[in-house]
């Protein structure tokens, strides 16, 4: 593979692999090591800040501590209830769902926020030791139109498509004037 294609293809690893890193997973911590009922919990959410129109993720960790060591519990029943402040009424009630048998313990939950403003976002965890809940407060930001961070790495990609191709024109033009003189000099020597 020639050196001008593993630097297109690192440029355009660099720009993507980020993306599934923001989707699950990690972010901002919210809750850290809060206890509920028998349980203990942790919670992160992404992106930073909320956005309204725009997916909120929020990823749970459920543990239970016993004789000073930590087990991931991982049969929980993890829902989590966002209350919008204007109408705290009417909350959003959403399921999470187990990541993964890799990640044992962890819960996550995709919504997208109808409204900028406050939110409290109320977790309950329920399971076999029985229940319990903790609450942190969010504030998500007005809705964009433009996501300027798309723009600009669709924008990075595009240039290094373009600079690739150029390139290799190039290169290939240069080959063939290349070939033609060492032929031109082989039939002159004869």
């Amino acid at each position: 593979m020639s050196r001008s294609v593993c630097v297109l293809l690192a440029l355009l690893a660099a720009l993507i692999a980020p993306l599934p890193l923001m989707a699950h997973g990690g972010g901002v911590a919210q809750i850290t090591d809060a206890p509920a009922g028998p349980y203990r919990v942790f919670a992160w959410t992404s992106p930073d800040p909320w956005r309204a129109s725009e997916d909120a993720h929020v990823t749970v960790a459920v543990t239970r501590v016993e004789a000073d060591q930590t087990f991931p519990i991982t049969d929980a029943q993890v829902t989590l209830r966002l209350f919008w402040d204007p109408q705290p009424d009417q909350p959003l009630t959403l399921q999470a769902t187990p990541v993964s048998a890799v990640a044992a313990g962890f819960y996550e939950v995709d919504h997208t926020l109808p409204h900028d403003g406050l939110w409290r976002v109320e977790v309950t965890v329920q399971g076999n030791e029985g229940a319990g809940s903790v609450s942190f407060v969010m504030q998500a930001a007005p809705a964009t139109t433009n996501n300027w961070f798309v723009w600009a790495g669709g924008a990075l990609a595009l240039l290094a498509v373009i600079g690739f191709l150029f390139g290799a024109r190039k290169r290939s033009g240069a080959r063939a004037v290349s070939m033609q003189r060492a032929t031109s000099s082989s039939v002159v020597q004869e």
